[in-house]
């Protein structure tokens, strides 16, 4: 036998055999096998367990003879003889699941749907990126594990990873138009080639080279699940081409080839999944196909990954849902609980009074404008991460409110307002995962402020993954599809934020303060007589408040100036997740405004931006004002290139997510008019894919010259100058101007703004 060392880089499974890639410390990659047999426990009647063994020998997919063993069942807390099967073929698993249960009819399976990967994981205590040492023999080829040893610990906090080669790919032009009329641009840390893609025999060869020369270990695509792995391995099963796109050479990975993703509804939002295509021995992330990447890149994966022992690619893709339910999984197998396949914790029957007074969410006090829509010397205070929080601080999840256990006990605590139950017998196994993510990701957020710490870009990519995480957890416990979710736990959560806020406010106000704007989880205070704010007296303010909720408080920051801007629907009344201010510290802060959106133009934002930049440099309003012909000046300077038709097109265009399939559209919305637009070159789009446009003329009793598509216009190789609705980019302009302004100007017409007069109101 032999022994080799390095970190866990991949890890996949194929039939019977999970394959596993090593990197040693000096780079050498190496392929492992092992072999895995998955365990699945079953409650059911006699007659149903006899039909079942019956057809799982039928099936030849049996590995050991059936037995019964004790085991702990989650919600009700007892023990329970459940029978254990040992799967042969695990490549069976995930049929076994729904198909047994629809054919016998209702019974109770547990571990059927754990990813067959992380169940090997959780058996040999291993995790992505772990060092470890294998035993192994080599037979027929294969390294053959005989035993494996890790010597990190998947709760480390710090940890190295080794340094990984990348290449980058993605095309030129919009990912929809047809390869045969694109160019793909490659690039790694040395080189850059653009590789036309009509020829795609030439174009695999090529790729083969530069994957031959460069050999990556990470290949970075953009759209590369929905469009480019699809075309290369559909051309090179076609024309019996070989590629260097995996590593792998001796597993029997058969890809089918599908183009077609998936379209589902989330909370209002119809979202859309492209088909998944992973790489062997290396990893592929798409960074149009996967929210943790975009919103904390490589390293948030990583994170993420680690902890919830899911493989970098599948991670990659997941949703930061599915990584904390694995979080649970790995807490509940750990204490013998029996995890469920599906969620079976229903809602409690309710009187329409009950609903009425669970059903509340959190609390909103309505900005205070009494003295006008911008104010000066606020605070803003924070608690810490406090729906995660209040779950662990009170030992809230789905088997702890309302225990069977704590029933006749007088004693235990209770969530205010809801009179719920909370057990005192056993710690609730979202809380215990809970527990490990909020201490990770403090450690972390310490660290940022650390000025002796290096690399604090990688550290902030890892707390913003566990930061979305922990946004995640409180949705989850009220999600339908939830494995670890009770909507009595979601309930509990929000009753506990919002005594916890009416003390805060209360205690601001003991200490001098009066409340301004408070929502969920911060509140905005303004001394009485409207003076500066001394932040040693806040710092007291939130210690008192931390006693008092047992929640840490934190001083976001003290506003010099902070805006409510109006809404445009009520000019009377502001909105209450919308607000900008300047920090003393001259940094800005806002939210709900044009350049927080996601489908405004870039020119728009771009303007945005500059003028708020201008208006940091004043710590006063009367400043501000005093000098108000400079930001005039601003907005003119954006507005007359858009009056004249200068503005290049691409940073014009609009972006929205569609919310059907072409043929679903009724009303000739913008986006309705773009995706049949899109239909009429051949392009179908997927309900919930997102579609850039143009408006070319919105007046125009043609829809399809109202507007124009990003795929249209460069279908049509246009030229740089395109003619584009200047009136609608204008209005588009002055509306992103007046709401961080119009609190503040000194006139009132802003529309003057963009009349053909070259008056302008302030000269008036």
């Amino acid at each position: 036998m032999e022994t080799f060392k390095g970190y866990l880089f991949d890890i996949y499974h194929s039939e019977q055999k999970i394959y596993l890639w090593l990197r040693s410390l000096e780079g050498e990659l190496r392929l492992f096998s092992d072999e895995f047999l998955p365990t699945i426990y079953i409650d059911a009647p006699q007659n149903i367990l006899q039909k079942l063994v019956k057809r799982f020998y039928e099936l030849d997919a049996l590995a050991e003879i059936p037995t019964f063993v004790e085991k702990q069942l989650f919600y009700e807390n007892r023990t329970v003889s459940v029978l254990k099967l040992v799967i042969s073929k695990p490549q069976l698993l995930p049929k076994i699941t729904q198909k047994l249960f629809y054919l016998y009819g209702k019974y109770d399976i547990y571990h059927s749907d754990i990813e067959i990967t992380t169940g090997y994981m959780v058996e040999k205590e291993i995790y992505p990126l772990a060092y470890l040492e294998v035993s192994y023999e080599t037979k027929n080829a294969l390294n053959q594990i005989k035993n494996i040893q890790c010597f990190t610990n998947i709760t480390d906090l710090d940890y190295e990873i080794p340094n990984f080669r990348t290449v980058s790919l993605y095309l030129e032009k919009s990912h929809r138009i047809p390869l045969g009329n694109n160019t793909l641009i490659v690039e790694t840390h040395s080189d850059k080639y653009k590789l036309p893609t009509n020829d795609s025999k030439n174009l695999i060869q090529k790729l083969n080279q530069i994957f031959i020369k460069h050999d990556p270990d990470i290949v970075l695509t953009a759209y590369g699940d929905q469009i480019l792995f699809p075309y290369l391995f559909k051309t090179s099963q076609d024309n019996q081409l070989t590629t260097e796109f995996d590593r792998d050479k001796t597993s029997t990975i058969r890809r089918s080839i599908q183009t077609q993703g998936t379209s589902f509804n989330t909370y209002g939002t119809i979202v859309f999944r492209a088909p998944s295509y992973p790489l062997f021995g290396r990893w592929h992330i798409d960074s149009k196909n996967g929210f943790v990447y975009k919103e904390a890149d490589l390293m948030g994966i990583i994170e993420l990954a680690r902890i919830s022992r899911l493989p970098i690619q599948k991670m990659a893709r997941a949703s930061t849902g599915k990584a904390l339910t694995y979080i649970e999984v790995d807490v509940a197998l750990r204490m013998n609980y029996l995890v469920p396949w599906q969620k079976s914790a229903l809602e409690a029957p309710k009187t329409a009074l009950d609903l009425l007074n669970a059903d509340k969410g959190g609390l909103v006090f309505q900005a205070d404008i009494q003295n006008g829509f911008v104010l000066e010397n606020v605070a803003q205070l924070d608690f810490s991460q406090m729906y995660p929080n209040v779950m662990v601080t009170h030992n809230i999840s789905p088997e702890t409110i309302n225990c069977l256990c704590c029933q006749d006990d007088f004693e235990i605590e209770r969530v205010p307002s809801l009179g719920y139950r909370i057990c005192k017998k056993r710690n609730g196994v979202v809380s215990l995962a809970l527990a490990h993510i909020i201490e990770r990701r403090t450690h972390y957020k310490k660290q940022i402020k650390d000025k002796n710490i290096i690399n604090k870009h990688y550290i902030e990519q890892k707390q913003s993954s566990l930061k979305w995480m922990l946004v995640t957890s409180f949705g989850y416990l009220g999600y339908r599809n939830a494995k670890f979710g009770k909507l009595e736990s979601h309930e509990a959560v929000t009753a506990f934020g919002r005594e916890k806020l009416l003390m805060a406010k209360e205690i601001a106000e003991n200490h001098g303060y009066n409340l301004v704007h408070a929502i969920t989880d911060c509140i905005f205070i303004q001394k009485k007589d409207k003076s500066p704010i001394n932040e040693k007296n806040l710092l007291e303010i939130c210690e008192t408040i931390k006693q008092k909720t047992k929640i840490t408080m934190d001083v976001e920051g003290i506003f010099s100036w902070l805006s409510f801007p109006p809404s445009t629907q009520d000019k009377k009344m502001p909105v209450a997740n919308r607000y900008m201010g300047r920090f003393i510290s001259g940094h800005f802060k806002g939210r709900g405004i044009a350049i927080r959106r996601k489908d405004y133009p870039r020119y728009i934002k771009a303007a945005q931006d500059e003028m708020i930049r201008w208006m940091c440099q004043f710590e006063t309003i009367a400043e501000m004002q005093s000098r108000e012909e400079e930001i005039l000046e601003i907005f003119k300077k954006f507005d007359t290139p858009l009056s004249k038709g200068e503005v290049h097109w691409k940073d014009l265009l609009i972006l929205r997510s569609t919310s059907q399939d072409p043929e679903g559209y009724s009303v000739d919305a913008p986006s309705a008019v773009a995706v049949k637009d899109l239909l009429e070159m051949g392009i179908h789009v997927q309900a919930g894919e997102k579609i850039r446009y143009l408006v070319v003329n919105k007046k125009s009793e043609r829809k399809g010259e109202r507007y124009k598509t990003e795929e249209r216009i460069e279908t049509k190789n246009q030229t740089n100058i395109l003619i584009y609705d200047k009136n609608h980019y204008r209005k588009l302009l002055l509306s992103s101007f007046k709401e961080i302004w119009i609190s503040i100007a000194t006139f009132n017409n802003f529309n003057e703004l963009i009349s053909d007069e070259p008056l302008l109101p302030f000269q008036f």
